[in-house]
């Protein structure tokens, strides 16, 4: 057989035919919108001339249809629609294709389809292409490989539409092809006609529709009048439907619906013969009062003939309000155009006055009467069986408000309009989003949550905001109906993120491409990254870009933007946080690990953190359970030591020390941050040695990691094991960073048959104090301790009592006295000799401190949040000289002054003074303190607590509070006055 040239044609012009590019009501299927010549937008998309000439396929249709049977098919399919009563429509076959199309030739090559030239949709000199597809092939090629199998016929027995339009507002060109696996049998032939009748209308230009939907939902069980009215162009079919008269009698008859909607786009230039009457108008919302307000889209209209009082079942025409407005024109948030680059306002009006238009054509009066009759009333368009039929399609909008049946009398010859109102369905109140623009939008609700509406076909909501680099944040917003409960079936939203900025009004770099991406029903949420500090701005619209009265939404952004401290020691403790759309329920981790809320608004939450494997950054994530929603804050909070931290030896120098015995004084050094004063709590001190130096906070180990205290100090007491120098290394979090920031300092150990250490020889005294110090000593030989070994004591400088002048060592090898300190002002040291012989001997120093010179760090319980009924830990705090080295003082009276206050809610006004109260501790050895704090009954409240040790005070906050119960039910506050949200894809961006 003779084959025509083949052309490679783009895949998305071919498929329009397999996804038309817009769905209409009954009546059009095609608008003419922006894509058309001006004057041409809102009219719609026909034959011109109401004529169309058809080329059938050369070849044989399947092995029970020759060629001239196909063609008869193919007449037998087209006749209803051409003989139907007031259409002028002509519809002849002009000749057959240059080819027997098959898989052969036509075939899908990296996103091409190459096929005859004559079927292209660039072929207007043969406008109405049919293909016999007789082994399936050619489906296979155009829908998939397996599309033209048996298994498929439901769906693909027959398929195509228009696929190209002239931009004078006509159809230029159709495919339809018939997959002859699908006609090989004479039983399976009913359906092939019945599908090839519902394509081929949609070449003519006719829409779907919706009347008698309960033959499909069986509400009420459908009588043969609903199947009399039931119309060929309804959207779907049960799958069940096999064959298809297991559903429907005379399935591919045209039905009174279809009848008038194609005489509406094809009107017979002699009239129809039977008398005739129009029907139009609009649907409206209204207002409190009423009245006529915002145009209605995608109202299904239905007109039935009143007979014998009763509207008819059978004599039913339906129209969708808005059938020739712009459904889907795109928005600013996701962009006017489709993956393709075409504008979503090709097709459909976006004349304002066409949003709630519907038009039943001209309705039919029986032979013998001017005037009938009919009912009018609206009805939803059911999402399922009617998902692509008018404007909405595939995204239908519940109605809103209420209609009640009216009676309305149709006069032959005349056109009757006739409004209708939807009661009750528009609410008029402000928003936060009230006045809002893209280049002015509103403040951003400080308490995160709002509720709005977007009213106004095209309107979009904005609101402005701060965030800083490395945050997320979450925006969610759920969908809800006139009572308040989450839908899909109104406000499809969208949400997008702009920088400040950012004035070009192009989508937004940070978006949700379509509506409800999470998986809680009605919510559409967006999960955007910050990676500058700077203004931004969040829209929500409506994916179609539509607005309605009723589009009602719901919406919260959550973000975390500050944590303070930003710092914590390894062990975790009480951090606050800083943001927006704070609330109960939320969960707050940190490095992974969930911490406990303590306290919350919309604002603010203490939260107490738990600890962290190791040092360095870690990301703060705020979480919603219940939507999904999240903020980060990435790398805000450092745990333990950060990487710019410096480490100081604060005490290191040692004398040689005997082998067994502990040295002089301990090692201690202090973590600090770059400015070398900012202690750094619970940084990870890593002690190592060599040499066999024993350390006592590891057990009397060699090697261990510890933490710093609140003043940034870890301490350890050495012994060295072997004769012989030893290096004592202090790193700072060695794990984390490399190299590590370290100390090291050298202890060298000695070894003779008499030797003597003197244990912690050096103490530092508040001056005037009066205590006694223990004065203790360890005698060996060779490492090992020795008993009965006498001692004498003897005061060489200052003045003391010593409670004897001698001792005798135990049997562990120590002999201990005390020294009686009265008011000390002075340096007072002790000797203490081995006798008889008096040697060899240590030295005891006891340093009078002034009270001038005294400081004070806490070392620990100084930042506490605690509910009601929960006890304080203990605070610790540290005395020292106030050196370089920041000694401990023993003997300080250390006073903590604790005043209980209880604030008003939201902290504004004057506190509650509950009561007051003192302690007075003194200090050791290592110079510590400690109290533990209680508020007795008088919880929840903060307990204010002074310390003062001489010159010396610091301040602390603690804070007793209500425990967070557990969430309760969901508030819609929308409803009341929009105060807060009721409660998210993720897409991850950068808005740069």
């Amino acid at each position: 057989m003779r084959m025509s040239k083949v052309i490679a044609t783009p895949i998305v012009t071919l498929f329009l035919l397999l996804i038309p590019a817009v769905l209409r009501a009954g009546g059009p299927a095609f608008i003419a919108g922006s894509g058309f010549n001006a004057g041409v937008e809102g009219q719609p998309l026909v034959w011109a001339n109401a004529t169309v000439e058809y080329y059938t396929d050369q070849g044989d249709l399947s092995p029970i249809l020759t060629n001239a049977q196909a063609d008869a098919l193919v007449a037998n399919a087209i006749t209803p629609w051409m003989t139907a009563p007031g259409v002028g429509l002509t519809i002849t076959q002009a000749g057959h294709l240059a080819e027997d199309v098959t898989g052969s030739n036509i075939q899908l090559t990296d996103g091409a389809i190459t096929a005859p030239v004559d079927i292209a949709s660039s072929a207007t000199a043969t406008p109405l292409g049919i293909v016999y597809d007789y082994d399936g092939t050619v489906t296979d090629e155009l829908l998939g490989e397996g599309a033209g199998a048996l298994e498929d016929c439901f769906t693909n027995a027959v398929y195509g539409g228009p696929d190209n339009f002239a931009a004078s507002g006509n159809i230029i060109h159709g495919l339809a092809v018939i997959n002859g696996v699908c006609a090989s049998d004479n039983s399976q032939l009913p359906d092939v006609e019945y599908r090839l009748v519902r394509v081929l209308a949609r070449i003519l230009g006719l829409g779907w529709s919706q009347a008698n939907i309960n033959v499909l939902t069986n509400t009420p069980p459908p009588t043969a009048d609903d199947y009399a009215g039931f119309p060929v162009m309804h959207f779907a079919d049960p799958i069940s439907c096999v064959p298809i008269t297991k559903c429907y009698p005379n399935p591919a008859i045209p039905k009174l619906d279809d009848v008038t909607a194609l005489a509406a786009l094809y009107p017979s230039a002699g009239g129809n013969p039977q008398s005739m009457g129009g029907l139009w108008g609009g649907v409206y919302f209204t207002t409190a009062a009423g009245n006529a307000a915002q145009m209605m889209q995608g109202v299904n209209v239905v007109a039935r003939m009143m007979v014998n009082g009763q509207p008819s079942r059978q004599y039913v025409v339906a129209s969708v309000s808005g059938y020739s407005f712009v459904g889907n024109a795109g928005n600013i948030i996701t962009g006017y155009v489709d993956a393709n680059g075409l504008r979503f306002d090709r097709f459909g009006s976006s004349n304002i006055e066409e949003e709630g238009i519907y038009n039943l054509g001209q309705l039919v009066i029986p032979n013998g009467q001017t005037d009938v009759e009919y009912q009018l009333s609206v009805e939803a368009l059911d999402p399922r069986w009617s998902a692509g039929v008018g404007p909405y399609a595939q995204m239908q909008v519940a109605p809103s408000g209420s209609f009640s049946p009216v009676v309305v009398t149709i006069v032959g010859g005349n056109t009757t309009e006739r409004d209708i109102l939807m009661v009750g369905s528009e609410i008029a109140q402000s928003h936060p989003g009230s006045g809002s623009t893209y280049q002015k939008p509103a403040p951003l609700p400080q308490e995160g949550g709002w509720g709005s509406w977007i009213a106004g076909y095209g309107a979009a909501d904005f609101f402005e905001f701060n965030a800083q680099a490395n945050r997320t944040a979450s925006v969610a917003v759920t969908a809800l109906d006139e009572s308040g409960n989450a839908t899909e079936l109104k406000l499809q939203p969208v949400i997008g993120i702009w920088e400040l900025s950012d004035q070009n009004g192009n989508p937004a770099p940070a978006q949700t491409p379509s509506a409800f991406n999470s998986t809680t029903f009605g919510m559409t949420r967006l999960d955007a990254h910050f990676s500058a500090t700077e203004p931004f701005r969040v829209g929500v619209a409506d994916y179609r870009g539509d607005g309605r009265p009723d589009y009602f939404y719901q919406a919260s952004v959550l973000y975390s933007d500050s944590v303070t401290p930003a710092r914590l020691g390894l062990s975790g403790g009480v951090t606050t946080l800083k943001g927006i759309g704070f609330k109960q329920g939320l969960t707050v981790s940190a490095a992974g690990n969930n911490g406990v809320v303590l306290t919350e608004s919309a604002t603010t939450m203490q939260v107490s953190l738990p600890s962290a494997p190791t040092d360095g950054t870690a990301t703060v994530e705020v979480k919603d359970p219940t939507s999904g929603s999240f903020s980060q804050m990435i790398g805000a909070l450092t745990y333990g030591a950060a990487s710019t931290d410096l480490l100081q030896l604060l005490q290191g120098t040692e004398s040689a020390t005997p082998v067994g015995a502990q040295a002089a004084s301990p090692i201690r050094v202090r973590a600090t941050a770059s400015d070398g004063v900012t202690p750094v709590n619970g940084a990870t001190i890593a002690w190592s040695s060599t040499n066999g130096i024993e350390f006592s906070v590891c057990g009397n180990s060699s090697a261990c990691s510890v933490l710093t205290d609140a003043s940034g100090e870890a301490s350890t007491w050495v012994t060295p094991t072997a004769v012989g120098p030893g290096t004592i290394t202090a790193g700072l979090a060695p794990a984390s960073y490399s190299p590590a920031q370290t100390q090291q300092t050298t202890l060298v150990g000695t070894e003779t048959l008499t030797d003597l250490a003197a244990i912690a020889p050096t103490n530092w005294i508040a001056k005037g104090a009066t205590l006694p110090v223990p004065l203790t000593v360890e005698a060996l030989s060779s490492g090992v301790p020795q008993a009965n070994v006498g001692i004498k004591y003897t005061v060489v400088n200052g003045t003391a009592a010593l409670s004897s002048s001698t001792a005798i060592t135990n049997a562990a090898g120590l002999a201990s006295i005390s020294a009686q300190i009265t008011s000390i002002s002075a340096t007072v040291q002790v000797s203490a000799c081995v006798t008889p012989a008096n040697a060899p001997c240590q030295t005891f120093t006891l340093f009078a401190v002034p009270s001038s010179s005294l400081t004070l760090a806490a070392v620990g319980g100084n930042v506490q949040v605690v509910p009601t009924g929960k006890p304080f830990q203990p605070l610790v705090m540290r005395v020292t000289d106030g050196s370089s080295a920041d000694n401990p003082v023993m003997g300080v009276n250390v006073t903590f002054t604790t005043t209980l206050e209880r604030n008003p809610q939201g902290r504004s006004g004057a506190p509650v003074l509950l009561g007051t109260s003192q302690t007075q501790v003194v200090t050791g050895p290592d110079g510590l303190s400690t109290i533990t704090p209680t508020v007795g009954s008088f919880g929840p409240c903060d307990a204010l607590i002074v310390v003062t040790a001489g010159n010396a005070t610091a301040q602390f906050d603690l804070e007793n509070v209500d425990p967070i119960l557990a969430e309760t039910p969901a508030i819609n506050l929308f409803w009341k006055g929009f105060g807060q949200e009721i409660g998210n894809s993720g897409v991850r961006v950068s808005a740069n």
